[in-house]
């Protein structure tokens, strides 16, 4: 199909696509966006088609394919208006069967618009719609405003009335366009010195004295197990909003210092990071674009004076305004930043914890007692490369804890006491005078002693290899070409990572095409990903016939 529009990826997509390619193609499902509609009564399917219909016409992003391998940039392409793809099962047959497919079966991104529609019909009647989007295109925001306007249109055809949608002020291409311009560039240059600064606060593995490397007997990622578990508690709003009006700031900002004492408590470790969920759309100065504009920015917390709650709190509100005053930048140069952080110290510098804040009010949490639930293992997830994600869900009544973790940096029992010490201790910084000291609060959640402490200082000088390497292999040779190449690099160190070594990361498809042309394969963008030395990451390479020969690519 032809491209009417078409600009480089906006800088809040990078993030997704990254995630995409870190994740093992069968699993890449976890991040898809899924729903089931509401639908008004009355509501037939000619409604539905004629509504998304409309939509698609409406919204570019709704018709937008995305060339991962494009040169020098991956880019996103338009295609012109027409009606999406709409799948119509019946309860006669197997409709749970449908959705799973539709869920679990990764977007083709280069030909495959970001959404996914399939009706369910009983005796000829419609009964519902569910929905799946590729997370690339879409977060909560954007969704939201997308329901509200598929509510509106739904409605106005059941009543067979018209229906005024507010124009689109700006469309995706609109936004990369903007941040492909000068002062955008000038305003995340500054961004990045920023996070460049940040860079060197980071501990190099909050969880490396509480890692099991048991739980792991390889390095590879569809070989780690995984726990997820969900803490509801009908008092914890109320317990939230009173520590955020004493201390005047925002409920996010008490959820990031109740994160990281109670990180804190769980590693033993009082220098903590992880990644904090930040929108950057008011950054942008392009708030309400229909696209992904929520990434993972840096949160750097060093408690290491024992500083009382409130002073925790002080700290992680200004890590807060940081984060949203700086979030407008493309997501994977903060990514690269960090492995050449890892370089300069001469070790990896690993912070793939993350915390996402979720406001659902006016919806219910459907609960008046505390409950703890557990859900199925997050194997999926497991593959995506983090080690544990932490969401607070806010509803009009109450607040959700919901963790998921590498079972290498938690087990079961490990999981549950992080979710009720976080409960614990967010109900006793709301008591009347209460302001622990992190070391009181970390005693009183009553966490065991880490399985081991690291060797050195995690910001400690860099290390010096031990011996120097072997003589470079066929394979050697033919990655660091190929990251060379595709990177304009005259040099290649192949004793780091990707990233330390130069390249970008959103080249990451062209330097595994590169591979292919040059007869090798076996190695994926998600194994180059990661701080893994080129020349380990060339021994999963594998010599294969040349696309020339004819072999499907």
């Amino acid at each position: 199909m032809r491209t009417v529009r078409s600009a480089e990826l906006c800088w809040g997509q990078h993030h997704h696509v990254l995630r995409y390619l870190c994740a093992p193609p069968a699993s890449r499902h976890e991040a898809h966006i899924t729903t089931s509609y509401p639908l008004p009564d009355g509501c037939t399917t000619a409604h539905v088609r004629a509504a998304l219909t409309h939509l698609v016409g409406r919204h570019e992003v709704l018709r937008t394919v995305y060339d991962l391998g494009a040169e020098p940039w991956p880019r996103q392409l338009v295609q012109p208006p027409g009606p999406p793809t709409v799948v119509e099962v019946s309860t006669d047959d197997d409709p749970a069967a449908e959705v799973r497919r539709l869920t679990e079966t990764p977007f083709a991104l280069e030909r495959e618009w970001p959404i996914r529609a399939c009706l369910i019909t009983s005796g000829g009647q419609l009964r519902r719609l569910h929905l799946v989007f590729n997370h690339l295109a879409f977060d909560d925001v954007s969704l939201d405003q997308l329901a509200g306007e598929l509510d509106a249109l739904l409605a106005a055809r059941v009543a067979g009335r018209p229906v005024a949608l507010p124009p689109v002020e700006h469309q995706p291409v609109d936004l990369a366009a903007h941040e492909a311009g000068p002062e955008a560039a000038a305003r995340a240059a500054a961004a990045l010195a920023h996070w460049r600064e940040q860079a060197r606060l980071l501990p190099a593995d909050v969880h490396a004295a509480h890692r099991d490397r048991d739980a792991r007997p390889d390095s590879r990622p569809d070989s780690r197990t995984a726990h997820s578990a969900s803490f509801t508690g009908p008092s914890l709003l109320a317990a939230a909003r009173t520590i955020a009006a004493r201390h005047r700031v925002w409920p996010s900002a008490v959820h990031v210092a109740a994160f990281a004492v109670t990180l804190a408590a769980h590693t033993g470790e009082r220098r903590v990071a992880h990644r904090l969920y930040t929108s950057q759309r008011d950054a942008s100065g392009h708030p309400g674009v229909l696209t992904c504009m929520s990434h993972p920015m840096l949160c750097a917390l060093d408690l290491a004076d024992d500083p009382p709650f409130g002073e925790v709190l002080r700290r992680a509100a200004g890590r807060v305004d940081e984060a949203m005053a700086h979030a407008h930048v493309p997501f994977d140069r903060i990514t690269e930043l960090i492995a050449e952080e890892g370089a300069r110290r001469g070790r990896e510098v690993r912070v793939v914890s993350e915390l996402n804040f979720l406001d659902n009010a006016p919806r219910s949490c459907r609960t008046r007692r505390d409950r703890l639930v557990w859900n199925a293992a997050p194997e999926d997830w497991a593959r995506a490369g983090s080690d544990v994600y932490f969401r607070v869900y806010e509803w009009a009544d109450g607040l959700t804890l919901a963790l998921q973790a590498l079972g290498e940096v938690m087990d079961r029992a490990a999981v549950e006491r992080f979710l009720r010490g976080y409960a614990a201790l967010l109900t006793a910084c709301a008591e009347p005078g209460a302001d622990p000291r992190v070391s009181e609060a970390a005693a009183s959640l009553g966490f065991p002693p880490p399985r081991h402490r690291p060797a050195a200082d995690p910001a400690a000088a860099p290390v010096t290899p031990a011996e120097p390497p072997a003589e470079p292999t066929a394979a050697d040779r033919a990655l660091t070409a190929a990251v060379a190449q595709v990177n304009g690099l005259a040099v290649v160190d192949p004793g780091v990572g990707y990233a330390a070594a130069g390249g970008r990361l959103l080249r990451l498809p062209r330097v595994v095409a590169a591979l292919a042309d040059r007869g090798w394969e076996g190695v994926a963008e998600r194994h180059l990903v990661g701080a893994e030395p080129l020349r380990t990451v060339a021994g999963l390479l594998r010599p294969c016939p040349p696309p020339s020969s004819g072999r499907a690519r």
